[in-house]
């Protein structure tokens, strides 16, 4: 099979989708000193033999290796899979399996396998001899059921499939559990060379943040797409252009990944492996040889370059070697974590350990401008006395300092000389790490000797890869790597003991800014034991958390670029360091505190705050006592650490309800107002306007979107005086202390709201008590793209944290999880306003069970509509499609429902003013409340089950009692249709008597009927007769009267 035929494109179809971002993984770890020998071996196959015994192949595509090191093969013309175990050239063919031109093959850690079917536009799992289709088979074509021919996927961790579309000029994600479609993520605009498009592609390699890696054949590039990117970005080769320079690529047909964010990629018509930098202009040959149309390319377990040498019929490998010393053992952490009790506080009293306040100097008890300081396994202290130029060295207990690395008042550049040092750090054998930061370099300094040496930079200052910029902060590890803060750069770069001429960038490195993969004048850094960097974003006013290996940074504390005093908040920080239990502590200089962070927290609690002046550095002493370094008041302060006993706290109750609703149920007709006043709108405490939605939190106390005075209202149980907890009474706005119309409101057992600010098109995590909040969906304007939502009315919040949007507007539901709140991804509708089952019309309520089943108020369509998990249509649970009306089957514009735990649902149903309550798989509901509302559009149960309402324009929330009658015994009804037995000799008079009706007379009366079509009697005798033309069912009970029991006379 030629693949440089092209192949007709019939369709193309575009989608921006956003999608849970799985966990990739890198199984194969590269020495950082890595080289590949120029000649090869062949592990399987015969050169230049194509043929279809044990030990030859044709036309081999894919190599890659699974558990014990067992090769499999997608032998492509031999429409194969092969395996070859332990070394062996021999190889057996994978048996269940029937294909046509595999090209691709993935196997996980239990010996899955998923084969890319080519010809079969398709792709296959095999676990022990049972295939299953796992994406496409519906024969190739542009719909995304269905793919063209593809000769390369990517398998992530979560099992879900990127398949290189080649003749659809697209990449499509296919997730885990739903071969049948599949979702555009790259290209998909037809053939061409503009960034949004992409030419025959092939190879394909998704990185741990979910970007995208992809060999543009015909444009001779590698393509790099961002989740959730229209266009992609170029980072090897050049468009269009062919060539056999290193920064071009002619024909490139694979690529991959290694943990240094290295591109290997197969440039099969100069027939060799390059490997890309980031940022780099061109590629360096890593291997190269006597190959004809190389094609697939992985590392083996050892770090061995697998190539597929196609047209050769081989599977080839290139031998890496280490130089010595390199290692791929990840290093532990040398600044060891100091044991800090687990009730730990911070006296807010200080002790003076060095300097003296306000009072800057030279003399041994002085310091001038001192920026960190350091504590040795003895309790001396060292600190670096910035405007000195010197190291101060003091004994544990003594004010009195020696002067220990530099000279006092004498900047220079001798090795004997600092010149403005500002950091430290001491290992247990007494040497120093000095960051000398005018001079751009890192010395090591042996205790007693007149001068150091240089362990990183010292070749001035500036951005290459030889050179750091001015710093701030440096973190060293216990195999003496050196991670340096380059605040001028906006990077941190890494420098080993091997290599002290040449630092690696392993954060930041892209100019100055706020975007994820950007740091802005960066200062304090930690790294942990797994190698995971943590960096103080000053001027971005957070801390960055950035994995081994990845390429951009995720905000673990702070909010970007916005300063501020308040929890959630930092203002120009500058130090970091962590405790036992993974909890961060923020050196927050701009508002003169020390924040505690949890891991996975929103915001932080000050554990320290006193009157300091620009205080830089942060430590922990021997004992957990927090040091800081007060900069411009001349002097180090110790905050002793004092350990209560454990105490047991009780645990706030949920917010879910925890009283059982019971099974006899019902609800008083008559009504309590819980807040507001009646038909009475306004600001003050006692009253509302507009309120649209309601929420109790674990102590049934009363939260209420009050929509047109754009504030949240907080009611403490029993009260019927407001306390606005969010916005601002009657000022609506977009920062992130206002809210604009607040439609609806959730609260989490850590009492942080979720607001829903309908006019500003977001949802706010408020927590309770900060006086703004910050966006966790939306906030991108109004709009349909996947980072926007528009006017909307409803929202659901799980457990998790993660958001569900009922979307008015855009007659969709969007869920935003709570681990990325850049994008949303819609889960019900979506297809425009309609009544088809796919489809919603102006949705509203909305409720989500535990097994991620979607329940819609579908308001326009007068139904509610239930979506399973994955699902891309819904099916009705309630009402009637379209036919709005005061039946028990139908509803009129309804707009708020609930879910008990016997999976009824509650249905307030707006234009009948009334609540219904409907059975799993009922068709009509019972009425379990009808009163006088006034456009009503909230419903809630309080924690005891009363059934609370916000009945919107009479400008209140009122409450319905729950009662739960005892259970009663009730006499079966006798069945309908008589049990006594027909006599065997039965006859009949031939006289009769009238039951009903008048004999010629036709009418509309209780007595008479007109053109009575049937009748049946009921176990007691009662009479039910069909009244046709009066399209009327009357009913004659035994000896009475006749009613009609449904339908209208004429």
């Amino acid at each position: 099979m030629n693949i440089d035929q092209p192949y007709k494109l019939y369709a193309v179809v575009s989608l921006l989708l956003i999608f849970v971002e799985p966990v990739y993984t890198q199984t194969t770890v590269i020495c950082p000193t890595a080289i590949w020998n120029s000649t090869f071996r062949t592990l399987a196959g015969i050169s230049g033999v194509a043929a279809s015994t044990a030990t030859t192949l044709y036309n081999p595509y894919r190599a890659v290796f699974g558990p014990s090191n067992t090769l499999y093969v997608a032998d492509q013309s031999n429409n194969r899979i092969q395996k070859y175990v332990g070394g062996s050239a021999t190889g057996t063919a994978v048996t269940g399996l029937t294909l046509s031109n595999p090209c691709d093959v993935y196997v996980d850690n239990n010996n899955v396998l998923y084969v890319l079917d080519t010809s079969n536009y398709r792709v296959l799992r095999w676990n022990n001899n049972v295939v299953t289709v796992v994406a496409g088979g519906f024969g190739a074509g542009s719909t995304y059921d269905k793919m063209s021919t593809s000769y390369s996927m990517f398998v992530d961790a979560s099992y879900n499939i990127y398949v290189s579309d080649y003749g659809n000029h697209r990449v499509a994600f296919w997730s885990a559990g739903n071969p049948n479609m599949s979702q555009l993520v790259a290209g998909g605009y037809g053939a061409g060379s503009t960034p949004e498009k992409l030419y025959y592609p092939l190879g394909i390699y998704v990185d741990n943040m979910g970007i995208i890696y992809v060999a543009d054949y015909y444009n001779h590039r590698i393509q790099k797409w961002y989740p959730g990117a229209a266009t992609g970005i170029t980072v090897a080769g050049q468009t269009g252009v062919a060539g056999s320079w290193s920064y071009l690529l002619y024909y490139p047909t694979a690529v991959i990944y290694d943990q240094y964010n290295y591109l290997y990629i197969v440039d099969s018509s100069n027939n060799r492996v390059q490997r890309w930098v980031p940022g780099a202009s061109y590629g360096i040959t890593v291997a190269a040889s006597t190959m004809s149309n190389p094609r697939g390319l992985s590392f083996d377990s050892s770090g061995n370059i697998i190539v597929a040498d196609m047209s050769l019929h081989r599977i080839i490998s290139f031998a890496v070697s280490c130089p010595p010393n390199a290692t791929t053992t990840a290093s532990p952490t040398t600044q060891a974590i100091v044991p800090v009790c687990s009730t730990g506080g911070w006296n807010q009293t200080f002790t003076i350990i060095a300097g003296s306040s306000g009072n800057r100097g030279t003399s041994a008890t002085l310091l001038y401008n001192p920026y960190s300081s350091f504590i040795d396994i003895y309790g001396n202290l060292y600190v670096v006395d910035y405007y000195n130029h010197r190291i101060q060295y003091f004994l544990r207990g003594s004010t009195t300092a020696t002067t220990v690395a530099g000279i006092t008042s004498s900047a220079g550049s001798s090795y004997s000389q600092l010149y403005y040092p500002t950091n430290i750090y001491v290992d247990s054998n007494g040497i120093m790490y000095i960051l000398d930061a005018t001079n751009c370099r890192v010395l090591r300094w042996t205790p007693g000797d007149p001068m150091g040496f240089s362990v990183a930079g010292d070749h001035g200052c500036g951005s290459t890869v030889d050179k750091i910029d001015v710093s701030y902060a440096m973190f060293i590890d216990s195999q003496y790597n050196i991670y340096i803060s380059e605040y001028a750069n906006h990077r941190v770069s890494l420098w080993t003991p091997r290599n002290t001429t040449a630092g690696t960038t392993v954060a930041g490195g892209y100019g100055a800014g706020s975007t994820a993969e950007k740091l802005y004048y960066p200062w304090g850094i930690y790294v942990d034991a797994n190698q995971v960097v943590f960096v103080v974003d000053r001027s971005n006013h957070r801390v960055q958390r950035w994995n081994l290996g990845a390429i951009s940074g995720l905000t673990v504390a702070g909010s970007t670029s916005d300063p501020g005093p308040w929890s959630y908040q930092f203002s120009n920080p500058t130090a970091i360091t962590f405790d036992p239990y993974g909890y961060m502590y923020i050196l927050d200089t701009g508002n003169s505190r020390v924040q505690k962070w949890l891991p996975g927290a929103t915001f932080g609690t000050t554990v320290i705050a006193v009157s300091m002046s620009t205080p830089y550095g942060l430590i922990f002493d021997r004992r957990g006592n927090i040091v800081i370094t007060d900069q411009l008041n001349y002097r180090i302060l110790s905050f002793a650490i004092t350990c209560p006993n454990a105490t047991t706290t009780t645990a706030s109750p949920p917010t879910t309800p925890q009283t059982s609703l019971c099974t006899t149920a019902q609800w008083n007709s008559t009504f309590s107002i819980l807040a507001g006043v009646t038909s009475a709108a306004g600001s003050s405490s006692t009253l509302l306007y507009y309120p649209y939605n309601i929420f109790f939190d674990g102590y049934n106390n009363l939260y209420v979107a009050d929509t047109s005075n754009h504030r949240i209202q907080y009611y403490p149980r029993g009260t019927s005086i407001g306390i606005t907890v969010a916005g601002s009474t009657g000022s609506p706005g977009s920062t992130y202390s206002q809210l604009y119309n607040p439609y609806a409101i959730y609260v989490d057992s850590n009492r942080a709201m979720f607001i829903l600010d309908t006019t500003n098109y977001r949802v706010l995590k408020w927590q309770f008590g900060d006086p703004r909040g910050f966006l966790v969906a939306g906030g991108n304007g109004a709009g349909a793209a996947s980072n926007q939502i528009t006017t909307s009315y409803a929202m659901f919040v799980d457990a998790q944290s993660n958001v569900y949007v009922s979307e008015y507007s855009n007659h969709r539901v969007t869920l935003w999880l709570s681990t990325n709140t850049s994008y949303g991804t819609i889960i019900a509708g979506g297809y425009g306003a309609g009544s088809a089952s796919q489809q919603l019309y102006y949705p509203w309520g909305i409720c989500v069970d535990s097994n991620q089943v979607v329940y819609v108020v579908d308001r326009n369509n007068h139904r509610v509509q239930r979506w399973l998990n994955g699902a891309i249509s819904g099916s009705t649970a309630a009402g009637t499609t379209g036919d709005a009306g005061p039946y028990a089957y139908q509803f009129s514009s309804p707009t708020a429902l609930l879910l008990d735990q016997y999976g009824y649902l509650y249905v307030l149903d707006y234009g009948n003013s009334r609540i219904q309550k409907w059975f799993p798989g009922a068709t009509y509901g019972t009425t379990v409340l009808a009163a006088s509302f006034y456009n009503p559009c909230g419903l809630q149960f309080d924690r005891l089950n009363n059934l609370v309402v916000a009945d919107t324009y009479y400008h209140r929330i009122v409450s319905f009692a729950i009662l739960c009658p005892t259970t009663t015994t009730t006499t079966v009804a006798p069945p309908t249709s008589s049990p006594t037995p027909i006599c065997a000799t039965a006859q009949w008079n031939s006289t009769f008597s009238i039951l009903a009706g008048i004999t010629a007379s036709r009418g509309s009366t209780t007595t008479l009927l007109y053109n009575p079509s049937d009748a049946t009697l009921d176990g007691y005798q009662n009479l039910y007769v069909a009244d046709t033309v009066n399209h009327r069912i009357q009913y004659f009970p035994h000896g009475i009267s006749p009613i009609c029991i449904t339908g209208v006379a004429e």
